[in-house]
């Protein structure tokens, strides 16, 4: 099964490693992925699509209650809005 989100939404398979070894951040509250597949964007009141700013392998930083929780293929996996997402972490990419 294969799940392809919508509109301006992500599906990210959630880090296991402790983000405190990645990156020295303030609080404990921020938690990183790396993004599985990415919808099309938002559509533009004009009915452009507004293309994503991130993409498939990004390694990314979102906040602890971000996302939905999804199963797919007996994976756990993330599916929140791209606007979720606080950054992009440079040089950690998995492609």
């Amino acid at each position: 099964m294969s799940l392809k989100p919508l509109s301006n939404c992500v599906l990210i398979r959630q880090d296991t490693e402790k983000l405190s070894e990645l990156i020295v951040l303030p609080q404990n509250k921020l938690f990183s992925g790396i993004i599985v597949t990415i919808g099309e964007g938002k559509k533009s009141p004009k009915g452009h699509i507004e293309p994503m700013n991130v993409k498939e392998g990004d390694h990314v930083l979102f906040g602890e209650y971000s996302g939905q929780p999804v199963t797919v293929d007996n994976e756990s996996l993330l599916m929140m809005r791209e606007s979720d997402i606080i950054g992009i972490l440079d040089g950690l990419r998995s492609d």
